[in-house]
């Protein structure tokens, strides 16, 4: 009977270690909870910053909602000063009087499509848009491409005629209009620039035929 009355209190010991004191729980439950000692963030910026600041900083928050909202589905008003813009927007406002007046659209005409075939960098040159009886072409990494359908574009007077009648392999993987950049030299690309590159051609191979190849090509980059 002495062994067990030891072992019990023992046993009394150590769950009374478990748990905290009676003063322990007095001052437990007297001290601050951590909702009581920080105050909601909202009561510390309006003694801050005034009463107004709250509802300033959601005024803003939908106004920048808004902002979002309208600049990605509202046009772009800076394709009025591009390049060929008056010459577009004539064309678009033939149409939409013809569709008005219940009159059918007069269609674009374009030039026969290119024959396939090879082309020196010189015979490349005289597709560059300036006649529209001619198709447009232009080369990249080597390879031509009929551009005569995105002729508001590449045509006389569009944002990238620059790249008609050449290998524009740089300027487009650099995605650049200098002069600087209208070549086929493409050795020092970096890794990212190669493959903005290979997107470009891959878009174009969806959309344009591929006339042939440049026969004296100068493209130096990656096949």
């Amino acid at each position: 009977m002495r062994h067990l009355s030891d072992t019990t209190r023992r046993h009394s010991l150590v769950e009374a270690a478990d748990f905290p004191s009676a003063s322990n729980l007095q001052s437990f439950h007297a001290a601050p909870h951590m909702g009581d000692t920080f105050a909601p963030i909202g009561e510390v910026i309006e003694s801050a910053f005034g009463d107004g600041f709250t509802g300033i900083m959601v005024a803003l928050v939908i106004a920048y909602l808004v902002a979002g909202v309208l600049v990605f589905n509202l046009p772009n008003p800076l394709r009025y000063f591009a390049p060929g813009a008056s010459a577009r927007r004539a064309k678009e406002r033939a149409r939409k009087t013809a569709v008005a007046n219940g009159e059918t659209p007069e269609e674009e005409t374009f030039p026969d499509p290119m024959p396939p075939g090879d082309l020196t960098n010189e015979e490349l040159r005289r597709y560059d848009g300036s006649n529209p009886a001619l198709p447009i072409l232009l080369a990249a990494k080597g390879r031509i491409f009929d551009m005569t359908r995105g002729r508001d574009f590449y045509g006389k007077g569009g944002p990238y005629n620059c790249f008609a009648g050449i290998d524009c392999s740089r300027a487009l993987a650099k995605v650049s209009l200098e002069k600087k950049d209208l070549n086929a030299n493409c050795a020092d690309l970096f890794a990212s620039e190669r493959d903005v590159l290979n997107d470009w051609v891959a878009k174009f191979e969806a959309k344009y035929p591929v006339v042939g190849n440049v026969l004296d090509s100068t493209y130096d980059g990656a096949p």
